[in-house]
């Protein structure tokens, strides 16, 4: 009663839950669609003619909450982008501009030789 994907069959209809997929195959037989993964069931004619009508209704009825599902699926999305990227932005504004290891202390002696270097230099002819 089960069959796989690449199976030859004899021609009839063969439902795949998985894929939520039907596949009918002629008279003369052929071969399902899929690799070894996807099973198939074997579906009488009558039954194939009871269930089409009730797929294309859960169709028709749910077509209108996939969009608005797609609709807030999107919007979701770039709310989440807007959100970490102000997050990160505020990170960055508040991150601390020392790093851990690194020797300032030298270059504050180097300033404060500078400054001294410069008020102790002979002023030119100018004045300045």
């Amino acid at each position: 009663m089960a069959y796989t994907g690449g199976t030859a069959v004899k021609n009839g209809f063969y439902w795949s839950m998985q894929a939520w997929d039907m596949s009918m195959i002629p008279a003369e037989g052929g071969v399902l669609p899929g690799d070894a993964t996807r099973t198939y069931t074997r579906i009488p004619t009558f039954l194939f003619l009871v269930m089409a009508p009730f797929m294309g209704a859960a169709y028709v009825v749910f077509l209108p909450f996939i969009g608005f599902a797609l609709v807030l699926n999107w919007a979701l999305r770039g709310l989440k982008t807007m959100v970490t990227d102000a997050a990160m932005n505020v990170a960055v504004a508040v991150m601390p501009t020392w790093a851990p290891g690194e020797a300032y202390l030298a270059a504050r002696k180097r300033e404060k030789a500078d400054k001294a270097a410069r008020r102790r230099a002979p002023k030119d002819s100018a004045g300045h």
